[in-house]
Formats: structure tokens, C-alpha cells, sequence
């Protein structure tokens, strides 16, 4: 049978699957009652979240699926990073373009900047509108600040809007209340690993508050001269006005350094530094209007500075010779946003939340980036969502967020599901939604490249741009259809996901005609171009196998049926563009009150690299972590030992262009590296001091 004629019988299948099944739960609802059952044969602890229709649901009536990452998890993963949890979702993918420009994408690793997944903390954008995506390694965060993951893994633009695209990231840090007194962490290891954290929490009447500061310093990945040093800032403060009023503050710095050395050419392969600042300010107010209706209202500023300028000259184009030129690959971004949200539950049956905002992004490039021009994209959206307990067992729920922008006009992404509660604690869902990722300024206008004078300015200028925004590309738009099933027996929680998500107008470089200087040569420009469906499965288990062990389980099956053209010409493998298989597992083990052991088994079928004709072969990685938890000349200590890829070095996901040596770090002839995740190991200790 034809690959397309299959792909389109799968999207029948859930779709006819899920309206067969809710229609007979819909017709047998008066007729049928739940087999009587008590909370110990179904219901184990059923998490709540409320990250995926911005309604507090519990996880069974989410319409979407959603993983949730605890503190046990966070702590049992050994990860020093942010970004490395994401391992333990079904279908994410974690790679690094260098040592410090980490990437988190969900079914396909496209690129370094992982543009189609939204990133919030605490309900703040962190996504970057200047090149898309989110810049991990430069967010005034660490690991230890956060208190809970929601991992919504589907469309989700009716709930957040553009860039929702494939899944939203929902980070929660600690409210302040939680942390009392002064405690220090340090952390030591391979690759240069030096880091100091110190944090402390008092209160002052009625606000509790957080100050905290934090210094990184790691040497990257092996050869690569990819080291970052950065210094961390931060400031939370939480005040209860009375019994109705709430008003939190959130303030963060983020400075320092980045070492910098292209990969694969040998024009641009100069050994330079970059200099980033990011920094925010973030205010939200909560009012508690009656029992089930409360209101709130954010306000955030977010600034991203980027220096990057160094000089090239010396090299031949043709019978030129490039005069010594400087070169600018600077950026800044802001933003400005406003939000005004209102939950309400109108009756027993039916909530909603609705609410609105304005933004606006500005973006500036330097010559070589953008030209030296300053972008603004001004947004206006509403939104609402709401859940409705139709009769017995069946519920349904929808969303619509509407947006309006700037640059690429009026958008509207709807969502709409229906969930059949099977027994207590066990839920069938059907959901349909759409939903878009809006290009990036760079995509959209674009100008990268260098300009350079030849021959001590005898010569012609040289204009050699690479990449170029028309200030034509629309938004990519994706439709999903998701068939699931959720289940909370005893210490267990389990779900099961199938679903099908075709994408359309998908932007990717493409080589075209560009005339420069009487030369015409050519260059990749943006363009909307592909089209393709995504079909898949995915399971996630979580169990309590006894009173001191643990199991989390995820496991993800994609198959991408059309090929997507990159840089060079079609890709090697079609079916690489998202690994076929993906597994994670971690075990969880204490072995006493003071000692406990987690073991972290990841594996990742084979898979192309970013902006690569390249595949990837299948990585198996293990991750192994011991600690102890004591009392220490009469302070509270926490000792851990992570070792982390027990099995050996594996080629990160930038790979080369075209083929160094695959036995060495570095290829002269070639003036390439090997992008190396080495084998390693660093030891932590936290002390409370008070």
C-alpha cells in the first residue's frame, strides 16, 4: 500500500476510533453506571495540573497529553542543567550545538534553536522572538530553583498562542515561603566543572522572600574551546496583602561569557568571545473574587543583549584577496507583556478561564545580522478555555485563542476534546487542535552574511550574505488528532498516546539566485515549503515497585512520511528527521534514611543532525547517581556523586557538514571538530547553614 495512502488510513482510524467510542459513551451514559469500586482498587494519587487549558484539572481530565517532572525526579536525574530533564519526557530530544548552547525539541531536532516549543516560568514567555526558540544556558535559572515541570506533549496554541507548535514547557520555581535560612551548594567534575550557589530566605511581615546568586563555569565539550562562565542573580518575593490579595515579584540577572569557534569553516574559524546580559522583571497580582473565581493580572519585562564581533581578512575569493574586516553578529531583544486572566467556575458542571493581553517584541540586529536594523512586532491576543461535565462520566472541553500581530496579521487556534471517565481515577480522551509557530524576526528579515572589502579597497566589495528573510514567511500551522488513555491505580500512573499532526508550511533555507555586487551567487533564503504528517505512539508509567524504589518509564514511536530539504540537497534518510524509537528510564532506589541511588537509561534511535544531510547513528546513554543526605557539624548535608554517560563518548547533534575524521576530536584538513558528549563525572555538596 502507498506511504500516503497508509498515513491518511492512520488519521481516519483515531479519528473514527475516538468519535466511535465517545458516541457510545455519550448514548450509554444514562444507561450505564461505573461498576461500583473504592479509591484503594483505582485511585492512586492523581496529580493535578494546570498548565494545559490554564484550568487546575486533575491530570485525567486534561485533554492533552502531559508529563510532569517532581523534585524525586529532578533530584533521582543527577542533571546539572535545565534543559537535561527533558530527557525523561516520551519524544523530547536534548542535544547541544556546542558546550553551551543547549537544545530541547519534541518529535523532530530540526535545528540548534528548537523553534516550535514553548517555554514559560511561572507563566513567563522565555522564548526568544529575535531567532526562535529558547536560550537555556542564558536563563537566570538553576535547577534547584524549580519545584515542578509540566510537560504538555501536543499543540497547545489555544491555551498559549503562537509557538505553542508542538508542546509547552511549564516551569514552577519555589514560592518563596518554601525556603528559610541560608544554604550553600557547590558543585566540582570533568570538563572543568566549577560552580558555586548560595541561596537565602527570610520573611518581613507579610512577605517572604528569596535572594539567590549563583556562579557557572564549565569548559564545554572536549577540544571545542566552548567554554561559559556566567553569573546568576535573582530575587523572589511573595506578599499576602490580606486573605484575597497576592502579589508576587520576580527578578533576575544573568552575565558572562561564552568561548566561540566555528565548527566546520575554516573563513569563520576565528577563536573569539561573546558577551551575553539577560535580564527580567516580572509582577503579578492574584485576587481571590469568591470560591471558584479569582483573577489575576501579569506584567514582565525581558532584555537579551548578545556581543559578538571579531575580525577576519587575510583569505582568497577568486583572485581577491578579503582587506581585514571587522565583523558584527550582535543582537538585543526586549519585550513588553500584559495579561489579564480570570478563572471561574460558573456552575458545579461547567469552568472556564478567559482573558487577553498586548505585547511587544523588539529586535535589533547588528550589520551583519540584520543590517544594523531595529524590528517591532506588536501583539493583541484573547483566549478562552473551558470545561464542561455533560452528563455522568463524559466531560468535554474547548479552547480558542485569538492573536493578532504586526508582522503576519490575525491567527486563530482552536482546540476541542472530549473526555470519557472509564472508572475512577481512568480516563479515555479524543482531542482535536491546531495551532502555529509564527516565524522568527531572523526568519523573517534576515540579512546574514559578511561584507568585506578586497584587495586594500582596490578590489570589489565582497557581499557574501548566507541567509535572507523576504519578510514574506507566514506562520507554519500543524493539525493533530490525539487518541489517549489515563490511568491511577494504587502507586501507579500510566498514559497511553496515539496520534496523528500534519504540518504545513513549515520554513526551512532554500537555496536561491542573489545578485551582489554585478556577482550573482546563491544564497539559503526562508521560505514556506513543506508539508508532512507525523503519526505516532508514546506511553509513560510511573510506579512505586516498593517502599524504597521507584520506576519512570517513557517510551515514544514516530514516523515522519515526507522528505524535508536542508542545506545541501535532500536528506539522506526521511525517516530520521525524528527518531523512530525513543526510551527513557530511570530507577529510583533508597537504600536507607540517608543514602539513595537512581540509575538513568536513555536511548535515541537514529536521527539526522541540525542543518545536516548527516545521520546520526542510535545513542544509548547511562547516567548513574549516588547520594547521601546527612547531619554534618550540625548542619543539614547533601552529598552527590552523578556519573553520566557510563557507556562512552556519542556524537552530539551537530554533525560535520561533510566527513572528518570519525577517530578524532579535531581534523585539521578539515578545520572541524567533533561535537563529543564525553564520558564524565562531578560530586555536589549542599550545606544548610541556618
Amino acid at each position: 500500500m502507498p506511504v500516503a495512502l497508509l498515513e491518511r488510513e492512520w488519521g481516519r482510524c483515531i479519528l473514527v476510533s475516538g468519535i466511535s467510542l465517545f458516541s457510545m459513551a455519550a448514548m450509554g451514559a444514562e444507561a450505564t453506571e461505573i461498576p461500583p469500586a473504592t479509591e484503594e482498587m483505582y485511585l492512586g494519587d492523581v496529580p493535578v495540573v494546570s498548565s494545559v487549558t490554564r484550568l487546575v484539572q486533575p491530570v485525567t481530565n486534561s485533554p492533552v497529553a502531559v508529563t510532569i517532572i517532581d523534585h524525586d525526579m529532578i533530584e533521582a536525574s543527577g542533571a546539572r542543567e535545565i534543559p537535561e530533564l527533558f530527557r525523561l519526557v516520551p519524544g523530547f530530544q536534548v542535544g547541544y550545538f556546542d558546550g553551551h548552547t543547549p537544545s530541547v525539541s519534541y518529535h523532530m531536532a530540526l535545528d540548534r534553536y528548537a523553534r516550535r516549543m514553548q517555554v514559560l516560568i511561572d507563566g513567563r514567555s522565555v522564548y526568544v522572538t529575535a531567532v526562535g526558540g529558547v536560550p537555556w544556558a542564558e536563563l537566570p535559572i538553576t535547577i534547584d530553583d524549580i519545584v515542578k515541570i509540566e510537560v504538555v506533549r501536543g499543540p497547545n496554541s489555544a491555551s498559549y498562542g503562537a509557538n505553542s507548535f508542538f508542546g509547552v514547557i511549564s516551569i514552577t520555581t519555589r514560592h518563596a515561603q518554601l525556603d528559610r535560612g541560608t544554604s550553600v551548594k557547590l558543585n566540582a567534575g570533568d570538563e572543568g566543572v566549577r560552580e558555586g550557589f548560595v541561596r537565602h530566605g527570610s520573611s518581613l511581615g507579610k512577605l517572604d522572600y528569596r535572594v539567590n546568586a549563583a556562579y557557572i563555569h564549565d569548559d564545554g565539550l572536549p577540544v571545542r574551546r566552548d567554554y561559559k562562565r556566567t553569573q546568576i542573580a535573582g530575587f523572589r518575593g511573595d506578599y499576602a496583602i490580606d486573605a484575597n490579595d497576592a502579589i508576587m515579584v520576580d527578578l533576575g540577572v544573568s552575565d558572562g561569557v561564552r568561548g566561540v569557534i566555528n565548527s566546520y569553516s575554516s573563513v569563520l574559524n576565528v577563536p573569539r568571545e561573546k558577551q551575553l546580559l539577560t535580564h527580567h522583571q516580572q509582577l503579578r497580582w492574584e485576587r481571590k473574587l469568591a470560591a471558584d473565581n479569582s483573577l489575576s493580572i501579569q506584567l514582565y519585562h525581558i532584555y537579551q543583549r548578545n556581543n559578538e564581533t571579531y575580525t577576519i581578512g587575510g583569505f582568497s575569493v577568486g583572485p581577491f584577496t578579503v582587506d581585514q574586516t571587522l565583523v558584527d553578529f550582535g543582537r538585543k531583544t526586549q519585550r513588553f507583556d500584559l495579561e489579564l486572566q480570570q478563572n471561574v467556575r460558573l456552575t458545579p458542571d461547567f469552568q472556564l478561564v478567559w482573558g487577553g493581553g498586548i505585547r511587544e517584541d523588539r529586535v535589533w540586529g547588528a550589520e551583519n545580522l540584520l543590517k544594523g536594523k531595529e524590528l517591532d512586532n506588536f501583539l493583541k491576543d484573547a483566549f478562552v478555555s473551558a470545561e464542561w461535565d455533560v452528563k455522568g462520566p463524559l466531560s468535554v472541553n474547548a479552547g480558542l485563542f485569538a492573536e493578532d500581530y504586526s508582522t503576519t496579521g490575525t491567527h486563530f487556534s482552536p482546540r476541542a476534546g472530549m473526555i470519557y471517565t472509564v472508572a475512577p481515577g481512568h480516563s479515555l480522551r479524543f482531542t482535536a487542535s491546531q495551532a502555529i509557530r509564527t516565524p522568527s524576526m531572523f526568519e523573517y528579515a534576515a540579512e546574514y552574511g559578511i561584507h568585506a572589502t578586497t584587495n586594500h579597497g582596490a578590489g570589489p566589495v565582497l557581499n557574501s550574505v548566507s541567509w535572507v528573510g523576504t519578510q514574506q514567511t507566514r506562520p507554519e500551522h500543524i493539525t493533530a488528532y490525539e487518541l489517549g488513555y489515563n490511568g491511577a491505580s494504587g502507586d501507579a500512573n500510566f498514559d497511553i498516546k496515539l496520534y496523528q499532526e500534519r504540518v504545513r508550511d513549515l520554513i526551512r533555507l532554500i537555496s536561491r539566485p542573489y545578485p551582489a555586487d554585478n556577482v550573482d551567487h546563491e544564497v539559503e533564503r526562508y521560505e514556506n515549503l513543506d508539508a508532512f504528517y507525523i503519526n505516532g505512539l508514546e506511553i509513560e508509567f510511573r510506579t512505586k515497585l516498593s517502599e524504597n524504589n521507584s520506576l519512570h518509564l517513557g517510551y515514544a514511536y514516530a514516523d515522519v512520511d515526507h522528505t524535508v530539504i536542508y542545506f545541501s540537497g535532500p536528506k539522506a534518510d526521511y525517516n530520521a528527521a525524528a527518531p523512530q524509537h525513543n526510551l527513557s528510564l530511570l530507577l529510583m532506589h533508597h537504600l536507607n534514611h540517608e543514602w539513595k541511588a537512581s540509575a538513568g537509561f536513555y536511548f535515541t534511535d537514529k536521527l539526522q543532525g541540525w542543518e545536516s544531510t548527516d545521520v546520526r547513528d542510535p545513542v544509548q546513554r547511562l547516567d548513574l547517581t549516588l547520594g547521601q543526605a546527612t547531619r554534618m557539624f550540625g548542619h543539614e548535608t547533601e552529598l552527590t556523586l552523578a556519573m553520566r554517560n557510563i557507556f562512552g563518548p556519542y556524537e552530539e547533534m551537530e554533525l560535520l557538514r561533510s566527513g572528518a575524521d570519525p577517530n578524532r576530536y579535531f581534523d585539521p584538513n578539515r578545520f572541524a571538530y567533533r561535537n563529543l558528549n564525553p564520558r564524565s563525572a562531578f560530586l555536589s555538596l549542599k550545606v544548610q547553614l541556618d
